[in-house]
């Protein structure tokens, strides 16, 4: 599935390249997004969530895309796209969290509320553990819930209202610390090999 979304956005990088966007400005763009997705869960309006949180996935995906294209990688360029995809991610977790507190029909969740900080937890940590992995010479792309398959589900949750859109925290609560710990096995594998 990779493959076919890469061939889908390749040809948007360096459209975008050739304008001379910069990468860094779709960094920036896909955080916008992901904050009015975040603000959208806020006041209930999951469905534009879900809108806002695909065209945030989109500019995810175009701006290494458009970094290739126009031969501007760089460390930094890389350090700014991790940094500004974890931030996007927590903007749209206190989004929900807002929602669950406060916004509600049911009143406060508590519950709810507790799972969405714990599917927040994981998936930093899913991020981190790659990023440790990393420091110590392993690359270490494995796992069930990176962050396409965690956007996915946050997506389809969102367009099928809050109701679902629970359960999806859940599954995300449970598969992203899945991932970290497949994560944290995998390199000690490699290094105890």
């Amino acid at each position: 599935m990779k493959s076919s979304i890469r061939r889908f956005v390749s040809p948007l990088g360096r459209f975008l390249a050739d304008l001379g966007v910069p990468p860094a400005a779709i960094t920036y763009a896909g955080f916008v997004l992901s904050a009015l997705a975040g603000w959208s869960l806020a006041r209930g309006h999951f469905i534009g969530a879900g809108l806002l949180l695909i065209l945030a996935g989109i500019c995810d995906m175009i701006d290494g895309a458009a970094a290739r294209a126009g031969n501007t990688v760089t460390p930094a360029g890389a350090f700014l796209d991790s940094t500004i995809d974890r931030y996007s991610e927590i903007v749209v977790f206190l989004g929900a969290l807002f929602y669950y507190l406060h916004r509600s029909p049911r009143g406060p969740e508590t519950a709810t509320a507790a799972v969405v900080l714990i599917a927040l937890a994981g998936s930093l940590m899913v991020s981190y553990t790659r990023a440790r992995a990393e420091a110590v010479g392993e690359d270490c792309q494995v796992g069930i819930a990176e962050r396409p398959e965690r956007l996915i589900i946050l997506i389809v949750g969102a367009f099928l209202g809050p109701v679902v859109f629970r359960v999806a925290l859940w599954v995300l609560a449970i598969l992203s610390h899945v991932t970290a710990f497949q994560r944290i096995r995998y390199v000690l594998g490699k290094r105890r090999a």
